[in-house]
């Protein structure tokens, strides 16, 4: 970006994938998780000491998923399962509970109940109430509420970064990713195609739970009542790449 600062910040060696989702235990400083694109997800107990990827644990099940995989198998290492997930584009932790984490992946969302050791796949996509793709960025978790969850499914695409059928839609869970039910009252659409990136929605933890979403073309649209209504707020920004509720 064009930050007057952007100079002053540069990668330490080592490593070849960007990092991005880096969560910090607010109960333990020391138990840390992050993902690197392409390059897995990783817990530290020891303040970073020592790393150990738990991102392999997490497969794909949906059909369409692994159809898709099926065909860039021939990239991947030997000795490793096409469908598991290398790549985590946004995880959350639930900060109603420290073991529960929330992942929208290249090939799923994912849950885990356990702090990474094992995932379920809560895409669903044949079932009546699952998301129409497996592919996204974004994913949040509400403050209050104990299983609700929000993902912005998108198409695959050589830019990764289409709206489904065109109708900017947010898909809302409240089951812990039993269920999915579509939100779309006073988003764009249809023919809309703005899409929104990795770290562009979230909840502001009050009690009638605020749902935020900046898109691809500046725009940031919310909803007091936990995603029912929506309203764009007045004015237009460079693309969003990072979206932050700060209550006063």
């Amino acid at each position: 970006n064009g930050h007057e600062n952007r100079a002053l910040w540069q990668s330490i060696p080592g490593g070849h994938s960007p990092v991005h989702s880096i969560i910090i235990d607010p109960a333990d400083p020391k138990h840390l998780y992050l993902s690197s694109s392409g390059g897995g997800s990783y817990v530290t107990l020891d303040g970073g000491e020592r790393w150990v990827m738990f991102s392999h644990h997490a497969k794909a099940q949906t059909e369409e998923a692994r159809v898709f995989i099926s065909q860039t198998a021939a990239a991947v290492p030997p000795g490793w399962d096409p469908a598991s997930i290398t790549d985590f584009h946004h995880m959350e932790m639930d900060p109603k509970d420290p073991n529960r984490l929330w992942a929208q992946a290249h090939w799923g969302v994912f849950r885990s109940d356990d702090g990474g050791r094992s995932w379920e796949d809560v895409t669903h996509m044949k079932e009546p109430q699952g998301l129409p793709s497996f592919h996204g960025f974004p994913i949040t978790v509400t403050k209050r509420e104990p299983d609700a969850a929000f993902v912005v499914p998108l198409e695959m695409g050589t830019d990764n970064l289409r709206t489904v059928l065109g109708q900017f839609t947010v898909y809302r869970t409240r089951d812990a990713g039993a269920t999915w039910e579509p939100l779309t009252n006073g988003l764009p659409g249809p023919d809309d195609f703005q899409s929104c990136y990795r770290e562009s929605m979230d909840t502001d933890g009050l009690e009638s739970e605020g749902v935020y979403v900046g898109t691809s073309n500046g725009h940031v649209y919310a909803s007091i009542d936990g995603g029912d209504r929506w309203e764009r707020l007045p004015g237009t920004l460079p693309p969003i790449l990072s979206l932050t509720c700060a209550v006063n």
